[in-house]
C-alpha cells in the first residue's frame, strides 16, 4: 500500500505474481457414468481450451466459457494479504480465468491507515472507500474478497507492534474462523515471516502459518464449531520468494506472460486493470507497456525483451496428502487429489470438445450439459455427503453453466439499495435474456443469515434487529460492515432439465434518519482580534438524509457540548424532508459559542415519530496560534483539503493555485507559497515550472514544501526530474512511526520555532499515527535541521524540518505529517503552520 512502504515495492508486490500450468490430478476409485466425470487435470484443461475456430469473443461467450471451465475445478485457493492491493492479483486471475478454481482473498485490514491519492478521506472514511475498491478489483480477478476487520493503524516496523494493536490471539481467532468458513485447499501469500518489511505484513505472515494448523485443531477456538462451521485442514501453504532468493523447499514457478485463451489479454494485464481499481493507492501505470517497463527497472531480474520475469513460490507447510509438489511445477494444486468419495460427489457432466469451441456453440454445450445433468446426482439430493460445501459449490457451478448455455440471464434487483430495519422491500427476479428455450419460475428470497425469512411473494421484510452499516466509516470494524446479503433462488426448466439457480445481492442498512458532517470535523478556531469573544467564527454544514419511504419533519437542535444534554438548545432549525430525500443544513457558529463549547457541538433532530433521536457530535478545538499580520498565502493543493481548511481556521487570506497559474501569475503577491503533500507526483507538470517557484523564493518569497516520497522527489534522469530544491536534498525511506516519539529541538533559538508562536514539547502531544515519513537522508549545509526524532532503539532522524535562506527569501522542506495533525485538530500543528507561513515577516 502506498502509505506504508517504499512505493515501488507496494506496486510490484500487488502485481508481480502470475500463474502458469496447473497439473493437479483427481482420481476416484469408484466407477463413473461415461456421461459424468470428476473435475479434469490441468493438462486435460489445456486441451479443452484449444479451439479450431477463432470467432470474436463476446461477453456471453466469455461468461459461458468461464462457467464451463469452473465446472472442471473443485479446488479453492485463498490469497492472504495484510491490506488491499497486497493481494496477488495475477495469481488469483490465472487460477480462476485459466483453470476455473474457486478463488478467495482474505485481508487483515481495510487499509484505512494509508494515504489517499485521490481525495480528502482518511482513516475509517478511507477504509470504507478501499473496501469498495477491493470489491471492484475482485470483480476483475474473479475472486471473493473477505476481511478480518483488524485496524490499520499505519506503518509499523515489527509484528510485535502490530499485535500490540490487534491482539495476537484475537487476530489469529479471526483468521482461523475465516479459514474454517471458506475452506481453502491451498493458501498463497506475498508475506513472509522472515521479512523485515511492514510490521502488519510480518504479523499476517505469522498468523497464516499458525492458522494452517489451528484451523484443523478442534481444541483451538472450539466456540467457533457450530452453525455449520467445522474444523478445516488446508493442504498447502505457499510463500512468494523475492528476487533471486534461493528456496530450499518445493518451488512453483509462475509465468505472468500467458494470454487468456478467451479474453485475449495477458493475465498480468488483467491484474493491472484490477489494481487500477485501487485508485486511492495510485497512481498506477496507465497501460501495460508502462507497467512492464517500470517492473523490469524495479525488479532487477532478467527477462526476455517485452516479457515480465518469472515469479516463484516456495511450499512452506503441507500435510501428507499435499506435501509432494512435482519438480518444475508451475501451479499450486499440482499433484493434489481429492478423496475418492468426495471426487465422486463432485463429478460433473462430461464435455466433448474444447471449451472454446463449446462456448461459441451454445446449443452443443447445452445438449452435452443436459445429458450429463439428467444422468448425474445434481438433480437430486445426496444423503450425507462427505464434503457438503464442495458439492454445493460444484452444484451451483453446474447450474450456472446450464443457465448460460440455455441463454438464461437471471437478474435480481431490489427496490432500494439502502433499507432500514423493520421495513419491507420488493425484489424483482427476471430472465433478462428473453430466452425461449428456458423458463424461470418459482423464485424465493431470504436474508442469507436468516433462512427462515424466505418469501416467494416478491416482498421481503428486513428484520427489526438488522445491524446498521451506513455510513460504512462508522461501522467499518463490525461483522456486518459490508451490508446485508439477500439470497434468491429460482427454478429453471430448460430442455427437459429442472435445476435451481441462485443469485446473491447486498443492501446497506441505514438508520431512518442519518445526520453526517459535510464540513471538516473537528471544528478548529483560532484567536482573532475582530471575532466574537476573541475567536473566529465558523460556518458548518450538515448532511441530513431521510431513508424512509415517507416524509419526515422536525427541528435540528444545537447544544454547545458533547457531554450530557441538559437545558434548552442554543438554536433550532426546522427541517422537512421528502421521501428518500437528502438535504444540507448550514449553521453559523460564532466565536463565543465555539470558545465556550464543552468539548464540541451536538446536533440533534427532534421528531415525535422517531423511536431513536438522530444526532451528531462534532468536537471543537481552540488552537492558540498567532500569525504575522497581512499574510497572503498561495498553495498548490495535494490530495486533500487539510491545508486550505487549516489556513481558513488561522484566518489567513489564501488562494489555491493551478500549475498554469504558477506559470503565469505574479507570485510576489504572496507572502508564502506552499507546495502540498506529494504535489510533484499528483501534478507532475509542476516539475516543468518548478524554477518559477525557486525564483519566487530567491526574490524574497517564502517557499514551503510538504512531504514527498523518495521516488517522486529525488533527481531521476529517466523520469526527467531534476533537483527540485534550491540545494541538494535527497530523501530516504526512513520514518518515525511512533506518534509519541520524543522531539528534540536542535536549534531551540531559531526564529522558525519561536515566532510568532514559541513551540515546545506540548505542541507535539497527542499526535496521530506517526511523526513523519520519507525523511531526508542527505542535505546541503545551507539547510538548518531544527527537529530530531526517532523510534525506540533507532538512530535519530534530523531532517523532519529543514529551512534555508535562498537569495532574499527562504525555503522550507518538512517531512512531518502535518496534514494528519491539522486534520485531527492538533493545536501544535496549527501553531507550527502559523510559524511557517509567518517566517521572515
Amino acid at each position: 500500500m502506498n502509505k506504508r512502504k517504499f512505493a515501488p515495492l507496494a506496486f510490484f508486490t500487488a502485481l508481480a505474481i502470475a500463474i502458469v500450468g496447473l497439473t493437479f490430478s483427481i482420481r476416484s476409485a469408484t466407477a463413473q457414468d461415461p456421461r459424468l466425470m470428476p473435475p479434469l487435470t490441468s493438462r486435460q484443461l489445456e486441451k479443452l481450451a484449444r479451439s479450431t475456430s477463432t470467432p470474436p469473443p463476446s461477453e456471453d461467450r466469455v461468461a459461458l466459457y468461464q462457467a464451463l471451465l469452473d465446472m472442471q475445478n473443485p479446488w479453492t485457493v485463498m490469497c492472504v494479504a495484510a491490506h488491499p492491493d497486497d493481494e496477488d492479483g495475477t495469481s488469483l486471475i490465472v487460477m480462476r480465468h485459466k483453470y476455473g478454481a474457486h478463488t478467495v482473498s482474505l485481508f487483515s485490514t481495510f487499509g484505512e491507515g494509508g494515504q489517499n491519492a485521490i481525495g480528502p478521506e482518511l482513516y475509517e472514511e478511507l477504509g470504507a472507500i478501499r473496501a469498495h475498491e477491493t470489491m471492484a478489483a475482485a470483480e476483475i480477478q474473479g475472486s471473493e474478497p473477505h476481511f478480518l476487520g483488524l485496524k490499520d493503524f499505519g506503518f509499523s516496523k515489527t509484528r510485535d507492534e502490530a499485535f500490540k494493536f490487534w491482539g495476537h490471539e484475537e487476530a489469529l481467532r479471526r483468521m482461523v474462523l475465516q479459514i474454517r468458513k471458506l475452506r481453502p485447499d491451498v493458501i498463497i501469500t506475498n508475506h513472509s515471516t522472515t521479512s523485515n518489511d511492514h510490521g502488519q505484513h510480518q504479523a499476517t505472515a505469522l498468523m497464516v502459518v499458525e492458522a494452517f494448523d489451528d484451523a484443523a485443531d478442534p481444541t483451538k477456538f472450539p466456540e467457533q464449531l457450530n452453525d455449520g462451521v467445522t474444523i478445516w485442514q488446508v493442504q498447502r501453504l505457499f510463500v512468494r520468494q523475492r528476487g533471486n532468493q534461493a528456496a530450499t523447499n518445493s518451488v512453483v514457478t509462475i509465468d505472468p506472460n500467458e494470454q487468456d485463451p478467451v479474453r485475449g489479454t495477458v493475465f498480468a494485464e488483467q491484474a493491472l486493470n484490477a489494481l487500477q481499481k485501487h485508485a486511492t493507492q495510485g497512481p498506477w501505470p496507465k497501460n501495460f507497456e508502462e507497467y512492464k517497463n517500470r517492473f523490469r527497472a524495479f525488479n532487477g531480474q532478467n527477462a526476455p525483451t517485452g516479457q515480465l520475469p518469472m515469479i516463484r513460490y516456495a511450499l512452506v507447510k503441507s500435510v501428507a496428502a499435499g506435501n509432494t509438489v512435482p519438480t518444475d511445477s508451475h501451479n499450486f494444486l499440482d499433484g493434489l487429489q481429492l478423496p475418492a468419495q468426495v471426487a465422486s460427489e463432485s463429478a460433473v457432466p462430461s464435455l466433448t470438445g474444447s471449451l472454446l469451441d463449446l462456448s461459441a456453440n451454445r446449443d452443443q454445450a447445452l445438449a452435452q450439459l443436459i445429458e450429463g445433468f439428467k444422468n448425474g446426482s445434481y438433480g437430486h439430493a445426496v444423503a450425507r455427503p462427505v464434503d457438503p460445501e464442495r458439492r454445493s459449490r460444484m452444484k451451483d457451478r453446474v447450474a450456472q453453466a446450464l443457465a448460460l448455455a440455455a441463454g438464461v440471464n437471471l437478474d435480481v434487483k431490489v427496490s432500494d439499495n439502502t433499507v432500514v430495519p423493520d421495513s419491507v422491500i420488493s425484489l424483482f427476479a427476471k430472465d433478462t435474456s428473453g430466452s425461449k428455450s428456458a423458463n424461470v419460475r418459482d423464485c424465493s428470497s431470504w436474508i442469507a443469515s436468516k433462512p427462515d425469512t424466505a418469501s416467494s411473494t416478491g416482498k421481503l421484510r428486513i428484520p427489526a434487529d438488522a445491524p446498521v452499516n451506513t455510513p460504512l466509516s462508522r461501522h467499518l470494524y463490525e461483522a456486518n460492515a459490508l451490508g446485508l446479503e439477500i439470497d434468491t433462488r429460482c427454478t429453471v426448466d430448460a430442455s427437459g432439465a429442472k435445476f435451481d439457480l441462485d443469485r446473491a445481492t447486498r443492501v446497506d442498512v441505514a438508520p431512518p434518519i442519518e445526520i453526517d458532517a459535510i464540513s471538516n470535523s473537528p471544528i478548529v478556531t483560532t484567536p482573532a482580534t475582530d471575532g466574537k469573544c476573541g475567536f473566529d467564527g465558523v460556518d458548518f454544514k450538515l448532511r441530513v438524509a431521510n431513508h424512509l419511504n415517507e416524509p419526515v419533519s422536525g427541528e435540528i437542535d444545537r447544544f454547545s457540548t458533547i457531554g450530557p444534554i441538559v437545558g434548552r438548545a442554543n438554536a433550532e432549525r426546522k427541517i422537512a424532508l421528502k421521501t428518500r430525500e437528502t438535504t444540507e443544513a448550514a449553521f453559523a457558529l460564532d466565536g463565543c459559542e465555539l470558545s465556550k463549547a464543552k468539548g464540541g457541538i451536538t446536533f440533534m433532530l427532534r421528531n415525535a415519530q422517531l423511536k431513536v433521536t438522530p444526532g451528531l457530535q462534532v468536537p471543537v478545538v481552540v488552537a492558540n496560534a498567532l500569525i504575522a499580520p497581512r499574510l497572503r498565502v498561495g498553495f498548490i493543493r495535494g490530495f486533500d483539503f487539510s491545508l486550505p481548511n487549516a489556513l481558513k481556521a488561522l484566518g489567513v487570506e489564501s488562494k489555491e493555485l493551478s500549475v498554469d497559474e504558477v506559470k503565469t501569475d505574479d507570485l510576489s503577491q504572496f507572502t508564502s507559497v506552499i507546495v502540498d503533500n506529494r504535489v510533484y507526483e499528483s501534478k507532475p507538470e509542476l516539475i516543468a515550472v518548478n524554477q518559477k517557484l525557486l525564483d519566487y523564493a530567491k526574490a524574497g518569497g517564502n517557499l514551503i514544501v510538504f512531504y514527498h516520497k523518495s521516488d517522486e522527489w529525488n533527481p531521476d534522469e529517466r523520469r526527467n526530474r531534476p533537483q527540485l530544491a534550491p540545494y541538494k536534498l535527497i530523501l530516504g525511506g526512513e520514518r518515525v512511526t511512533d506518534e509519541n516519539a520524543p522531539i528534540t529541538f536542535l536549534e531551540p533559538d531559531h526564529p522558525l520555532v519561536n515566532t510568532p508562536n514559541k513551540l515546545g514539547q506540548d505542541d507535539f502531544k497527542d499526535w496521530i499515527q506517526e511523526r513523519g515519513l520519507y525523511y531526508p537522508r542527505e542535505w546541503d549545509p545551507q539547510f538548518h535541521a531544527l527537529l530530531q526524532s526517532n523510534d525506540p532503539g533507532e538512530n535519530p532522524l534530523k531532517g523532519g524540518l529543514l529551512v534555508a535562506d535562498y537569495g532574499k527569501g527562504h525555503y522550507i522542506y518538512t517531512s512531518m505529517v502535518w496534514y494528519r495533525e491539522l486534520r485531527g485538530g492538533i493545536p501544535g500543528a496549527y501553531r507550527m503552520l502559523a510559524n511557517m507561513i509567518s517566517y521572515g515577516r
